[in-house]
């Protein structure tokens, strides 16, 4: 009797207290996608099922996204701006086909009829060329925009402290441009963060090789080298200990 008239008080007390005096409930909200960040999440999919990606990369890479709705209207939309195109990038339109039944549920199937659509259509002068050609830069450009999607996924695992996912991304950007100079002094920095200085060294090297007035490899190549010698004075002592020498020339193998 007691408890079924407090909870009868509690319920009427709360009825009566003004909305600015009851407890906020706090929820967190994800931040809302641009079409740039549509965009970009996008191109990377498309990247990463061409090559290869199994169900589980692709739903990490996509997160919530994956059942988020406005995603799937921003593809569609994107695809009909696709279709308004006198030509179409026949390379791109093949790399969208690719999304059906690969594990990107509705959202493969929405780029594969673009996909489908866009090879109905001319393709490109440039890419046309190429064809007519032979032109031995086929793809040229496919394989800059993936460096580039590396590099920015390589970037964000530096930002979260994923620094070994960050070295392999920036390796798959290097491979996609051996030239990338950004890339490799990327890839030096998160070596740097894993205490790996020489190879560090070595990959701001290589940046400062393909672009001389890299000022920022400079800069950190000078760090790296400092870090390096910081760390081997530290080891020398030790080192120099009878016992360790000792130890240095058994063959473990």
């Amino acid at each position: 009797m007691i408890k079924r008239f407090w909870q009868w008080l509690v319920r009427l007390i709360q009825g009566i207290v003004p909305p600015f005096l009851k407890p906020k409930q706090h929820r967190r909200r994800q931040k809302p996608f641009s079409d740039a960040d549509y965009y970009q999440l996008f191109r990377q999919l498309v990247i990463g099922v061409n090559q290869g990606w199994n169900r589980e990369q692709i739903l990490q890479h996509l997160g919530y996204q994956s059942s988020d709705r406005a995603f799937k209207v921003w593809l569609y939309n994107y695809g009909q701006q696709l279709r308004q195109l006198p030509e179409a990038d026949h390379q791109f339109a093949w790399q969208l086909l690719q999304m059906s039944g690969a594990g990107c549920g509705e959202l493969g199937e929405i780029a594969a009829e673009i996909g489908t659509d866009l090879l109905a259509k001319p393709a490109g002068k440039e890419e046309a060329y190429r064809e007519d050609t032979g032109d031995a830069d086929h793809g040229e450009t496919a394989e800059s925009d993936a460096a580039e999607t590396w590099l920015d996924q390589g970037k964000q695992q530096l930002a979260d402290q994923n620094f070994l996912g960050a070295i392999a991304s920036f390796d798959e950007a290097i491979q996609h441009q051996p030239d990338y100079a950004e890339a490799w002094n990327n890839r030096g920095l998160a070596l740097g963060k894993l205490g790996d200085y020489q190879r560090a060294i070595a990959s701001y090297e290589k940046a400062i090789q393909l672009k001389p007035d890299y000022q920022l490899a400079w800069y950190n190549w000078g760090v790296a080298m400092d870090k390096l010698r910081e760390k081997e004075s530290a080891i020398s002592p030790i080192e120099s200990s009878p016992d360790i020498k000792g130890m240095r020339d058994i063959d473990v193998n």
